[in-house]
């Protein structure tokens, strides 16, 4: 069995992987990418799942373990394992917000991309994503909300770690939950 953490960028998956670590569970990481301003706990991302389209040989190595998988990749997942998802579901405003702030941050130009068209995209990306994990006996879907998450941490956390028998510590999986973290609330 292996656990996949997905959902759309600036969603909240990091934090999920850090969650899990916290309370037990093994995550399959390479830490390539260092933490930085727009994550200060870290990424915990696994390089090779970039290529997960073309080569997906490193899927072994994520067994009895937790590893993330960005939403627009998730299809390529092999249907020869089964898989426990965790999807990442936060306020569209909040992500394209976040995103913006982060692009800035590291120097990058925005986009030109307009904000409804990119709330449209990551929206039917995000559909798409949970239809087809909702299609696929191989795959036992959670959805967490991210806003939720924060602000009933402990509730939360005990409802995925019972729909998905992850045998977490709940206690210790919502003690890394920061709230200064939270720095793009509500699109604002």
């Amino acid at each position: 069995m292996i656990t996949i953490v997905s959902g759309l960028p600036r969603s909240g998956t990091s934090l999920m992987m850090q969650i899990l670590s916290a309370g037990g569970m093994e995550i399959l990481t390479d830490n390539l990418r260092p933490p930085d301003v727009n994550n200060p706990k870290g990424y915990f991302e696994f390089e090779r799942t970039k290529s997960l389209a073309k080569d997906n040989s490193w899927l072994e190595q994520a067994e009895n373990k937790a590893v993330k998988v960005i939403a627009q990749l998730v299809k390529f997942l092999p249907t020869d394992h089964s898989y426990k998802c965790i999807v990442m579901d936060r306020n569209i405003d909040e992500i394209l917000l976040s995103q913006s702030r982060m692009i800035t941050a590291l120097g990058g130009n925005q986009s030109t991309v307009t904000n409804e068209i990119l709330k449209k995209t990551f929206m039917e990306q995000l559909s798409k994503v949970k239809h087809f994990l909702a299609a696929n006996q191989q795959f036992n879907m959670y959805v967490v909300n991210y806003n939720e998450l924060l602000s009933g941490r402990e509730a939360a956390i005990s409802r995925l770690n019972e729909a998905l028998s992850l045998g977490l510590d709940v206690d210790e999986a919502a003690s890394v939950i920061d709230d200064s973290l939270y720095r793009n609330r509500g699109g604002r």
